[in-house]
């Protein structure tokens, strides 16, 4: 286990420091815009050196698992892809054509997917699915995965908000036998961490993003981490994965509901998600990514003290909390004006 934080975190670093020049001089570049009011060209190898570091650590000090091979073979292709976009700025629909192929091809292989959304609303009966897993299986995974992509406006939050999500699963899963996904998911959080370093410094020259193939990947492997945590290790219930990442989920489903109430492309990128709002206030953006951070770690706590002692109150309340969080979006939404990217 110590192998295996140490040997991510040192492969994540080592690659951070090496790619980034290779990254300048071959373009691999954020530019500052209207949409984008950061300070110099950023290069984009957060997610490569993240991945390298998973990659590394699970070559080499783990013995073979059929889900977390076939989950880091897949999420390679969904790097790929996002580092294509960052390249040439692909169409949405090709993008959604990229991100379900690679679903499709770890629900085929290792039949892990959402059978059952549980005891919603403590009824006697779990909620089977049937039929509808597979489509709402990789609904699901496209969610998340853009709800972390969405959200990576602001410097450290789209890794904050997995690092938190993948540390509240390592204590949980550590509740069982330690397994060969509890690896993979030290090493995700170990890889993040020098790249957290690096994005969150006031330093233009050690700077670095994500990018676009970053945040999928990250968004894709903390979606299947989630799913394979509530489906076949029984850590937890369906609905305490909800908790684990409640703010992208709170931000994309009150954006999309606030676009289609205001007659908007939901294709189209605004500034209108959490950490918009939250500038708009008025507050720093060091403050806004304590503020969204320490949320995120409340209501995980939250979610789990609920799921331990009130299990049937779980959904019910983490509805309710969004509700409140709609509610709010909607009537500082009428003060306001979004802009459009």
């Amino acid at each position: 286990m110590v192998f295996n934080i140490m040997i991510a975190f040192l492969t994540s670093l080592i690659s951070l420091i090496i790619l980034r020049p290779i990254a300048i001089k071959f373009n691999l570049v954020d530019y500052p815009n209207e949409r984008k009011n950061h300070i110099g060209n950023i290069p984009l190898v957060g997610g490569p050196c993240v991945f390298l570091g998973i990659m590394t650590s699970y070559m080499f000090f783990n013995e073979y698992d059929k889900f977390s091979s076939v989950l880091l073979i897949t999420a390679s292709l969904i790097l790929i892809m996002g580092i294509w976009d960052d390249f040439v700025n692909l169409k949405a629909k090709t993008k959604m054509v990229f991100q379900i192929f690679p679903s499709v091809i770890i629900i085929y292989v290792t039949d892990v997917k959402i059978e059952s959304f549980g005891y919603l609303f403590g009824v006697s009966y779990p909620l089977e699915l049937g039929l509808l897993s597979i489509p709402i299986t990789i609904i699901a995974v496209i969610a998340l995965t853009n709800a972390i992509n969405m959200i990576d406006g602001l410097d450290g939050l789209a890794a904050g908000i997995v690092f938190l999500a993948t540390t509240g699963l390592i204590c949980f899963n550590l509740t069982q036998e330690f397994s060969q996904f509890t690896s993979i998911l030290l090493a995700v959080a170990s890889a993040l961490l020098p790249f957290i370093i690096f994005n969150i410094a006031p330093y233009p020259k050690t700077k670095v993003f994500l990018g676009d193939g970053g945040s999928l990947l990250l968004g894709y492997i903390i979606s299947w981490a989630l799913i394979y945590s509530a489906e076949n290790i029984n850590t937890f219930t369906p609905s305490f994965v909800l908790w684990c990442v409640a703010i992208p989920l709170f931000d994309l489903v009150a954006v999309i509901i606030l676009r289609i109430v205001n007659k908007h492309s939901l294709m189209i990128a605004r500034k209108d998600h959490i950490h918009h709002f939250l500038e708009n206030l008025g507050i720093s953006k060091k403050l806004i990514l304590l503020l969204i951070i320490s949320s995120g770690l409340a209501l995980l706590l939250i979610g789990r003290l609920v799921e331990n002692n009130f299990p049937a109150l779980s959904f019910p309340l983490f509805l309710t909390l969004f509700l409140f969080y709609l509610i709010m979006r909607i009537y500082k939404n009428g003060e306001n004006k979004v802009k459009i990217y």
